[in-house]
């Protein structure tokens, strides 16, 4: 049975570590051998009963207090598309992106990741429930339940996406092993994890951010870069990688790109038409060669981006599911730019807030016209006004501004781009926003 959403305790459990294997691949330290396994179909302590999220409680709130699994699902739907496993953590509303994708959303706090697969030595979970380090068909076996529960048979059907913090790829690899299916895509992981899981990486789009240092990126683009100048260089596997030269917001600010790129695929992947709920869903193929190309290496306000055929002389080539979704990496990898979009939403800021859009309330809508302004220096004789690839207005001459711009509905990345007397440019960092 459900039960409605009660005050809980704050979880003092913080998950900014590597995280250890799950015990099925790596060996057990002395106190994880003396724990039991978790009897099949079985769901550890205090994921049933179900407890249920709606719109009425404001994120900045439950986040803070949410002591347990939960489940969101859309309002006024009577089947969903696929689900969103999120990590509960400083990050912006996900319910947001539940509704527009129309995904259930399956809400994992911090100390829960014991269950499905990430052991930290500080976490209390397996102190609580005398259990060894879990794995993903803890969260398969609540979306059966759930479907019950619900009468939602979709719930063990539908596409999976996720996003649970720096552990993503041990977690999506053995979800992968269970339901390989199911995983649309994934992202958050350290950036060399992803390839110890060959299978996953083939067929399955993955993404990692984190914030780098220039210095030892620019000695190895020095030493190899040699070697690949105007030679093919496409990636060999679907991984994305971005970095956040001189912007020190992490976490934060690495889940609004984390979610625009899972948009991306979402976009990419879903089926034209969906089947009767509880029948399979068949995800289209990935292809490779008909994604683009980034190159993850370089370092500067306008990185290399190409399809995928046409990569050459990358460093580090990095996979992108589309057009959009290039030009929004390329926004979002910029090294210290000096422009700045500041309306009509802006880049991330620390604490958050309805200026930065997505994930903390503040939706445009598609039947308003919007003002587009930025900040730049006089070195710019042009500003663009993009939506991802495409150019929604100029501006020539300060103050930067274009007025009247229409948006498309969904989640848009809006950023503006630099251009000297020259003929050089420059992209801001993206603000991303969802258009209703």
């Amino acid at each position: 049975m459900f039960r409605v959403l009660l005050p809980m305790l704050v979880v003092g459990f913080s998950a900014l570590t590597i995280g250890l294997p799950a015990s099925q691949s790596a060996p057990q330290d002395k106190g994880q051998t003396e724990l039991k396994a978790l009897p099949p179909g079985e769901l550890p302590p205090g994921w049933l009963p179900f407890d249920r999220l709606d719109d009425k409680v404001e994120w900045k709130t439950f986040r803070k207090t949410i002591e347990r699994p939960m489940i969101y699902l859309p309002p006024d739907t009577k089947s969903v598309r696929g689900i969103f496993v999120c990590y509960v953590f400083h990050s912006g509303d996900p319910r947001e992106l539940a509704r527009l994708w129309n995904f259930a959303l399956v809400l994992v706090p911090v100390e829960y990741e014991y269950d499905v697969g990430f052991y930290d030595r500080r976490n209390m979970r397996p102190k609580k429930t005398g259990l060894k380090v879990g794995n993903m068909g803890v969260v398969l076996d609540y979306l059966s339940t759930a479907a019950k529960e619900l009468k939602r048979s979709e719930l063990t059907e539908v596409p999976i996406v996720g996003w649970m913090g720096q552990n993503g790829a041990h977690i999506c690899g053995d979800l992968f092993k269970r339901a390989p299916r199911r995983v649309l895509a994934w992202a958050d992981a350290w950036y060399g994890d992803w390839k110890k899981y060959p299978e996953l990486v083939a067929s399955v789009p993955v993404a990692s951010a984190w914030e780098l240092d220039e210095k030892p990126r620019l000695a190895l683009r020095n030493e190899k870069f040699v070697g690949v100048e105007n030679k093919p260089s496409p990636p060999s596997i679907l991984q994305c990688n971005a970095s956040t030269y001189g912007f020190k917001h992490g976490i934060y600010s690495k889940y609004n790109f984390f979610m625009a790129y899972m948009d991306r695929c979402i976009q990419v992947r879903m089926p034209d038409a969906m089947p009767e709920p509880g029948q399979p869903m068949k995800l289209k193929p990935i292809d490779l060669k008909a994604g683009w190309a980034g190159d993850f290496n370089e370092i500067s306000q306008w990185a290399s981006i190409a399809p995928v055929a046409e990569a050459k002389g990358m460093v580090d080539p990095t996979w992108l599911p589309d057009e959009y979704a290039a030009w929004m990496w390329r926004s979002y990898h910029s090294a210290k730019p000096d422009i700045k979009l500041t309306g009509p939403a802006v880049e991330y800021r620390s604490g958050g807030g309805p200026e930065c859009g997505l994930g903390y309330g503040k939706a445009l809508k598609a039947d308003s016209p919007q003002t587009f302004t930025a900040d730049a220096p006089a070195t710019y004789t042009k500003i663009e006004f993009h939506d991802g690839d495409k150019i929604v207005g100029t501006a020539e001459a300060a103050p930067w501004k274009v007025e009247g711009v229409k948006l498309e509905r969904g989640l848009r990345a809006l950023f503006a781009v630099g251009v000297t007397k020259d003929g050089q440019r420059a992209a801001s960092r993206p603000a991303f926003v969802i258009v209703e």
